[in-house]
């Protein structure tokens, strides 16, 4: 066999495929905190509790002795209204978007609310209730799971996602008021001002009521001073009468 020819590759040669060296990345040396580790660790239960539940390996009776009846009846309670209010947000999802699709010569704005009104309805069915809230009702059943969740925690988020819901239900309103309308803006009748025709009338501030403690007290001063007045009045009359005698005696000698 004869022998292959070689041939030496230059940098310059067009067809030399320069190969960077990328270096092995070194292994951090930095200690793992007890507070990532914690979290590590409570991920990890919380995945395993997950997967027991979806394998079935605790069973109703298991879950009703390790909870008790009250903590399963309001789990339960809570999974029910998490139903029908998806169930809910969805078919009034459903009916303006049909709206949508049957009706011709909508304009552009109304359009908009439409699917506006349509794709908030079903994000906070899909996200806020179907993912968080009902994850938090599987852990609240689930005898593994650390820390376990109470149903004042679904309480206290659905009412969080209430205020979502109403505003939903709200922007519903809105539509249907449209609807009626034939799907034209309402507008809206703005009040005419009063200020003109019912100016604006100062209170005076009420007389103070008399007290009677104090009238007694000005009388008394007054009398006082009244009796103080006459006496020095008094006083400087007799002073005078006896400095005019004094003088009438001393001619007279």
């Amino acid at each position: 066999m004869a022998p292959v020819a070689t041939r030496s590759i230059a940098r310059s040669d067009p067809e030399y495929v320069f190969e960077r060296y990328t270096p092995k990345k070194r292994r951090s040396n930095r200690r793992v905190s007890d507070k990532e580790e914690a979290l590590k660790k409570q991920k990890l239960n919380r995945e395993k509790a997950l997967n027991d539940n979806r394998d079935g390996l605790f069973s109703d009776s298991d879950i009703l002795a390790h909870f008790g009846k009250e903590h399963v009846k309001g789990v339960k309670g809570c999974q029910e209204v998490l139903d029908k209010t998806c169930e809910k947000l969805l078919s009034l999802a459903d009916e303006i978007e049909g709206y949508k699709r049957a009706e011709s010569g909508l304009s552009e704005k109304v359009k908009g609310d439409m699917e506006a009104f349509c794709g908030k309805a079903r994000l906070l069915v899909t996200s806020k209730c179907k993912k968080q809230y009902q994850k938090m009702i599987d852990d609240a059943l689930s005898p593994t799971y650390s820390p376990p969740t109470k149903v004042s925690d679904l309480t206290g988020f659905w009412e969080m996602v209430q205020i979502q819901i109403d505003e939903v239900e709200t922007n519903h309103q809105k539509l249907l008021k449209l609807k009626e309308n034939n799907w034209k803006e309402i507008e809206e009748i703005k009040p005419v001002p009063t200020t003109a025709l019912n100016p604006k009338i100062v209170n005076k501030p009420a007389a103070p009521k008399p007290n009677p403690k104090k009238a007694e007290m000005d009388k008394a001063r007054a009398d006082r001073m009244k009796a103080f007045k006459a006496q020095m009045k008094a006083k400087m009359q007799a002073s005078k009468e006896g400095k005019e005698n004094s003088e009438n005696a001393f001619v007279v000698s």
